[in-house]
């Protein structure tokens, strides 16, 4: 039997866990190491006074049996296909009285768009087909972009060039700049309002496309639920996790890192190393950069030509049905600034959809206010100099939420109270992330799709594997990346790499 190669993965995101299960699959030892108390990363929740708070998945692309990431999903064991929820719509959102709704029915919501402004008829049939050509794009991810089949990239071609039009159409185009196609102000509003910022039409409709195909479900039990349930499959393949272990140095000889050294002075040694953290704090903080990534570096310190996307959320507990007319509602309200940003409205997720949550019959809201790069510089420096200040700030933002929720629903006045108060800076600070962002680079108009290798150059025998090495990231992509990693160290290593593993077995290299 021949040797069995180490893989040392710092961190126990998605990309770790998915990394380390698909290297125990093949016959590898993975050793995860992760600087909190408990596995997930940006993926996570957590309980405040016994109310359990999801801080990561609004729906999860890949739900979808049948398609390449749900096959990944499961062979991570993520979720089981009956503990999917596909909910009604993408969300609700009211402007002066009008509602405009992205259902998942795309017949209906075209109906319903149509009533609120006959005079955009023409317009909005355009906007649903749209979406509905991207609901027939078939993007296949068992291997990356570089390493597609020929096959596969004619098969990804033609599906793209049947919808070439909406597809160009789409992806050079701001949601704000396409808004203004529409003479309905309650339909400019919403198109708007789904994605805040710069990102382009071809992303948004996108990811409501994965809603209206049932391929953007939600796993019942929320995140936690999810990475807990990969935790679990790593450790029975025999993979080994080091909780409360952050990663200070690499140890690093003749262009090889041989291992690492953790903030508790032990030295973890492998044959490989997979970093599956935030990038930039990789390369920054932990290489020193002395192993710059010139393609990484460019996105990542141009945060104005890159944006990337932030929040703030505010969770709240009320004690009776609050009546929201969906599961995802956006209210206007009077203007609140929240750092350095004006916001005007703000959307509420209801989120008693998932009765595994639901505690005592109280009612669960998450209330979620975009941010923007200088937003996370005004949270960071009120933090770093003055935690009471931060905190106060905190605590007086979820007031004024609350006051403007109860101006629009009066019923809940006495209903309701504060939970907890999540910031960019809380991001950053759980999970290193750059500037707090919970995803990667934004598509705009301006900007092009991005993959990346996950090489290093001189230093052989890294992978890195994150949301970061794909644009936009999230979940998706995090678990393409540790599969992606892996793949990558299997063929250095001559093992044949297989996409969905037997139940019953685990590759062993003999």
């Amino acid at each position: 039997m021949a040797d069995i190669k180490n893989v040392v993965i710092i961190g126990a995101g998605v990309s770790g866990l998915s990394a380390g299960i698909y290297a125990e699959q093949h016959g590898l030892h993975a050793i995860i190491l992760e600087k909190n108390s408990s596995v997930g990363g940006l993926c996570t929740g957590w309980y405040r006074q016994g109310q359990y708070l999801d801080g990561c998945i609004h729906w999860l692309t890949g739900t979808k049996e049948g398609t390449d990431l749900n096959l990944m999903w499961k062979n991570a064991h993520a979720f089981k296909q009956e503990d999917i929820i596909n909910l009604p719509s993408w969300g609700t959102f009211e402007y002066e009285g009008q509602k405009v709704s992205f259902l998942a029915d795309i017949e209906k919501a075209e109906e319903e768009w149509i009533k609120v402004s006959p005079v955009d008829k023409k317009q909005i049939h355009k906007f649903f087909k749209i979406v509905s050509d991207f609901t027939k794009v078939d993007t296949p991810v068992r291997v990356p972009v570089s390493k597609l089949p020929f096959k596969d990239l004619m098969k990804m071609g033609l599906s793209v060039l049947k919808v070439f039009p909406s597809y160009v159409g789409s992806m050079y185009i701001s949601c704000e700049e396409y808004a203004k196609r529409f003479k309905s102000k309650a339909i400019q509003h919403a198109l708007v309002s789904v994605q805040p910022g710069d990102g382009n039409l071809f992303s948004m409709v996108y990811s409501y496309s994965t809603i209206v195909m049932k391929n953007g479900g939600y796993p019942m039990g929320g995140s936690k639920k999810l990475v807990e349930s990969m935790k679990e499959h790593f450790l029975s393949l025999g993979g080994t996790l080091k909780l409360n272990t952050s990663v200070e140095e690499v140890i690093i000889e003749k262009k090889m890192a041989k291992g690492v050294i953790t903030n508790k002075g032990e030295k973890v040694y492998g044959d490989y190393l997979v970093p599956a953290l935030d990038t930039n704090y990789f390369l920054t903080n932990i290489l020193k950069n002395k192993y710059p990534k010139p393609d990484f570096d460019k996105r990542i310190f141009n945060y104005k030509k890159y944006p990337t996307p932030l929040c703030a959320v505010i969770y709240l507990e009320v004690d009776q049905d609050p009546h929201l007319e969906d599961y995802i509602y956006s209210i206007q309200c009077d203007t609140l600034k929240v750092a350095m940003t004006d916001v005007h409205s703000f959307s509420i997720r209801n989120y008693d959809y998932d009765v595994s949550m639901k505690k005592d019959n109280k009612t669960i809201l998450g209330v979620l206010i975009d941010q923007f790069a200088q937003d996370y510089y005004f949270w960071s420096h009120l933090y770093e100099s003055d935690r009471e200040a931060y905190r106060l700030y905190k605590e007086n933002l979820a007031n004024e939420i609350i006051a403007r929720i109860i101006a629009r629903f009066p019923e809940l006045n006495g209903h309701i109270k504060t939970l907890d108060v999540v910031t960019p800076k809380t991001y950053n600070r759980y999970c290193n992330v750059t500037r707090g962002s919970f995803m990667s680079f934004l598509f705009t108009k301006n900007t092009n799709m991005y993959w990346n290798s996950g090489r290093i150059r001189n230093l052989n025998n890294v992978y890195l594997a994150s949301q970061w090495m794909e644009a936009p990231g999230g979940l998706p992509f995090a678990i393409c990346a540790g599969n992606y990693a892996i793949q990558r160290i299997c063929e250095r290593e001559k093992i044949k790499v297989l996409f969905s593993i037997p139940e019953t077995s685990k590759e062993t290299n003999e």
